[in-house]
């Protein structure tokens, strides 16, 4: 079976190598119209980071370890943060080592024309995240509105209320949460709340891209401006019109913060190697996860900048600060991978709800969903109710793992508390 899809494959454009954890350890590309940058940058970067529409439940990459088995994609869409989208052909094969998977390798082919627009994989385009997806994501397009939010808690309903009132505006938002919050999330809905929903949405993560190209995605490139370099678009001139949603903007060097401060106030950007200046308009919406302002301020953003963007602030609570929604999202939750895992269960013990109300979830809502994800896989067939004992199983008694760790320990003594009555 194997030779009959390499002779299918024809050729290979690409090789990607993963750890278990989605790591990427090695990258080489043989076509000469991929852009060779990637080979270097991205090593060491977790592949969802960089191809940010691949997620576990899209990529043969994830897959193949999952099920410990060659997975072959046809028409998988990838798109990442250095050069255009493209669909490629894919065979993923999980690597072992002493019988127990440590990774996976994919050999790709790039397909181009007519041929690759038919050929697109769905899965690839679809999102797992706590929200409920508004449309497929096959261009920059916000794929969530507000009122997708889940939520009942006064905090969370009157912060959307808000967030819908200055949407309508072109003022620059600055949005602080925990990590886990739904920053992303807020971007999006604000967007698609505001005058500039039909234009372009486009989120970058400050954080997943090396700092020798921040330059050049951020304002472009022109031909010949180094060896390899194209005529191509930066971020803003991609966005004219939309909105540019900048993640995690504490993670930019202060140099640069300068330049993108500069091009803000200024509505122009001049591409790296030429001296046209080009017009935009578009609509910033930064994000931090680092809620201290004195600490934010000291070192990760510059005050000039910082005061720019913050025009509306947003800051949203953390999960232990609205209990109310625990109940409602841990329900969806179930609900969500009941469904994903073809399992029978339909309701949390009441143990267990009484267990999450009481938990600090440091991760918040990402931590709630990876929680009930995992209990979801250690529930047999034909089980309707999860239990602790499900969620306890799930849980790494790690010494290094502080944030899963309590979670365990907590399990476990109201198991012990529930035998002994």
């Amino acid at each position: 079976m194997a030779v009959a899809l390499f002779e299918d494959l024809n050729y290979i454009d690409g090789i990607t190598i993963i750890d278990n954890d989605g790591s990427i350890l090695f990258t080489v590309k043989f076509n000469p119209e991929l852009d060779s940058k990637l080979e270097e940058s991205i090593v060491g970067k977790k592949l969802t980071d960089v191809f940010y529409n691949l997620n576990k439940s899209n990529s043969s990459l994830y897959e193949c370890m999952e099920k410990e088995k060659m997975i072959e994609r046809k028409g998988q869409l990838v798109k990442n943060l250095y050069s255009e989208d493209t669909i490629t052909d894919n065979i993923s094969f999980p690597i072992k080592h002493q019988g127990i998977i440590v990774g996976a390798v994919e050999l790709s082919k790039v397909l181009t024309g007519d041929k690759s627009r038919l050929k697109i994989d769905k899965s690839s385009t679809e999102d797992n995240s706590i929200m409920k997806p508004k449309c497929l994501d096959l261009g920059y397009n916000a794929k969530y509105d507000l009122d997708d939010i889940i939520c009942k808690s006064r905090k969370m309903t009157e912060l959307i209320e808000y967030a819908k009132n200055i949407a309508k505006s072109s003022s620059p938002v600055f949005i602080t949460g925990e990590t886990g919050t739904g920053k992303e999330l807020f971007a999006h809905g604000i967007h698609n709340a505001s005058n500039r929903k039909d234009k372009p949405f486009i989120a970058q993560n400050c954080s997943a891209v090396p700092e020798t190209l921040l330059e050049s995605i951020f304002f472009g490139t022109s031909k010949g401006s180094y060896t390899g370099a194209l005529d191509k678009k930066g971020l803003f001139e991609a966005c004219d019109g939309g909105t540019l949603f900048l993640d995690e903007l504490h993670c930019m060097p202060l140099y640069l913060q300068a330049k993108l401060l500069r091009a803000i106030e200024s509505g122009a950007v001049r591409r790296i190697g030429e001296n046209e200046e080009r017009r935009f308009d578009v609509r910033i919406v930064a994000a931090t996860n680092i809620c201290n302002y004195d600490v934010l301020l000291k070192e990760n953003i510059r005050q000039d900048l910082y005061y720019r963007l913050s025009v509306v602030n947003i800051n949203i609570p953390p999960l232990r600060e609205r209990i109310e929604d625990i109940k409602l999202l841990s329900d969806y939750f179930l609900k969500k991978y009941s469904g994903v895992f073809e399992k029978t269960v339909t309701s949390i013990s009441p143990e267990l709800n009484s267990f999450m109300l009481k938990y600090g979830w440091p991760g918040n809502v990402r931590e709630l969903e990876n929680f009930i994800e995992s209990a979801m896989l250690n529930i047999p067939e034909g089980k309707n109710v999860m239990e602790s004992s499900d969620a306890n199983k799930s849980i790494k008694d790690s010494p290094a793992d502080n944030r899963t760790r309590p979670i365990k320990v907590l399990l476990e003594n109201m198991e012990i508390k529930l035998v002994e009555e």
